[in-house]
């Protein structure tokens, strides 16, 4: 990964630390996502991010409310948590 690529990952590790504090929503977590999977589409060594942006398009077009969107948005990017954690951790070990 390069220090772009990381930049972009570290932002999406952030979005999730704020979706998690109140301080956004899961419709701004999506955006995010959706225009990173496009810039990292081409880096094979960057996480995949397709099923986590269409799992949260799903959630952002159910109509529910901002908190019930939070709490979906939260379930499905545990994992992605937990993957950017590892990525990030072992790049910044190079």
């Amino acid at each position: 990964m390069n220090k772009l690529d990381t930049e972009l990952l570290e932002n999406v590790f952030d979005s999730l630390d704020r979706l998690f504090d109140r301080e956004t929503k899961a419709i701004d977590v999506y955006a995010l996502l959706l225009s990173t999977q496009h810039a990292l589409s081409n880096d094979d060594s960057c996480p995949k991010l397709d099923k986590y942006v269409r799992d949260l398009n799903s959630v952002v077009s159910s109509g529910e409310s901002s908190e019930k969107q939070r709490e979906q948005a939260l379930d499905i990017t545990n994992s992605l948590r937990a993957i950017l954690n590892d990525n990030l951790s072992a790049n910044l070990k190079l």
